[in-house]
């Protein structure tokens, strides 16, 4: 699933792109936080803990340091190596087996200890950190704006971190790169099953797919390939099957019948209800035999497809990979514009990283960010007209020192008769 541009240009972002070598030059801004490389060992050298109040459906942070999850609110202090974590006596047997959390203290022993007619939450996260003698700690952005104000009024010293997730996930381990592919390998069978129905659909006199007696429609596919998924051990909201005039809108997940010689583009997101891990993929379909406009589209975004993956491998500067990905499709006829009304042609970034998260950095946009060895990111560049639709191909990568490896090995068979 792709990602907001990351770049605004004072004009046509292509008419206005210098060659990769100069695209320093090229006036933008950025919207999203650039990661810096001086954070990269941050959480292991800190000072200051990082203190995290919340759930892991909320915090992916938090599913990170504990490895399992955590439906209510819990405290977790982390020293950049060890975590302490302050939970209930509901949660806290599971967790004492189940997580990785090295020290714990119990929310409802302490609520116990203090002599108070009316204790509140924040008194007993208070009680927590001076027990662990503390008096400073850094938390990151979205941590609550009450508890903030109230330990910093008790004397605590507050730093925000300007990291949005912990360095160190950046970084992919040989566990985290299982996880990876083994939700990869459930969007591979489902998108066999994607192939298998479109296959079998007819056409009926109006031009649109039937399947099994009934009109195949966005909301039909997108349910059984949620449901297929779900057997399998994974769980996905808001997959796009977007058809014809719709695939021009990259953020519109489809509705209707789906209709044949138009492109039907499907984005898939799905993580492990296990783990959380994501995998991120889309392809574009049609069902029929393409006009030479469709097919155009359709080869020039996979060969910038498989151009980005080229020059996807460790030290590589980001803003690279997408101002050559521009030149290309200029080079083909295929402009682009982000600030016209309405945008037209590339308006999204290259890619993302990918993990607990759908979206982590780095960015693969025009920005900063450098890819390294061991990170997991999405390529997806795609071409949207509102006189056709859309194409966009997305495949996730796991970056190597010179090379890049393809973890979601799906087929790219995107004409179906």
């Amino acid at each position: 699933m792709f990602q907001i541009a990351n770049h605004i240009c004072e004009h046509s972002l292509v008419a206005k792109l210098l060659p990769s070598k100069q695209v320093s030059s090229v006036r933008f801004r950025l919207l999203a936080p650039r990661f810096s490389s001086k954070f990269s060992n941050l959480a292991s050298t800190m000072d200051v803990p990082l203190l995290i109040f919340s759930n892991t459906k909320k915090d992916s942070d938090l599913r990170y340091l504990i490895g399992t999850h955590v439906p209510d609110n819990v405290a977790v202090v982390f020293d950049g190596q060890k975590t302490t974590a302050l939970v209930s006596a509901l949660e806290i047997n599971r967790l004492r087996n189940t997580s990785k959390i090295d020290k714990f203290a119990c929310w409802d022993t302490i609520k116990s200890s203090m002599q108070s007619a009316k204790i509140t939450d924040f008194d007993i996260l208070e009680q927590f950190l001076q027990s662990l003698e503390l008096k400073a700690i850094c938390v990151k952005r979205d941590f609550p704006i009450y508890f903030a104000d109230q330990l910093r009024a008790v004397g605590f010293e507050i730093t925000v971190v300007e990291f949005s997730i912990l360095p160190q996930r950046l970084i992919k381990s040989n566990k985290e790169v299982a996880e990876i592919r083994h939700t990869a390998d459930i969007v591979s069978q489902t998108f066999a099953q994607v192939e298998n129905i479109l296959s079998a659909a007819s056409v009926n006199d109006r031009n649109e797919l039937v399947f099994e007696n009934e009109i195949l429609t966005s909301e039909r596919l997108r349910f059984m390939m949620e449901t297929f998924c779900h057997r399998l051990g994974a769980t996905v909201d808001d997959t796009i099957v977007a058809c014809g005039i719709a695939a021009y809108d990259p953020h519109n997940v489809g509705y209707g019948p789906l209709k044949s010689n138009e492109f039907i583009l499907i984005d898939f997101f799905p993580h492990l209800k296990t783990s959380g891990y994501y995998a991120d993929v889309s392809r574009t379909f049609i069902k029929g035999k393409p006009t030479k406009e469709q097919a155009n589209l359709y080869n020039t975004v996979k060969a910038a497809h498989d151009m980005a993956i080229g020059m996807a491998h460790g030290e590589v500067h980001v803003k690279d990979m997408m101002a050559r990905t521009f030149e290309y499709f200029e080079s083909k006829g295929f402009k682009s514009s982000n600030t016209s009304n309405p945008p037209y042609g590339m308006f999204h970034s290259l890619g993302h990283g990918l993990g607990l998260d759908i979206h982590e950095p780095p960015r693969i946009g025009l920005c900063d960010d450098i890819l390294q060895s061991g990170m997991i990111v999405t390529i997806e560049p795609g071409l949207y007209y509102q006189e056709i639709g859309g194409v966009r191909i997305e495949d996730d990568v796991l970056i190597g020192h010179k090379s890049s490896e393809i973890l979601t090995q799906i087929p790219h068979n995107w004409t179906i008769e």
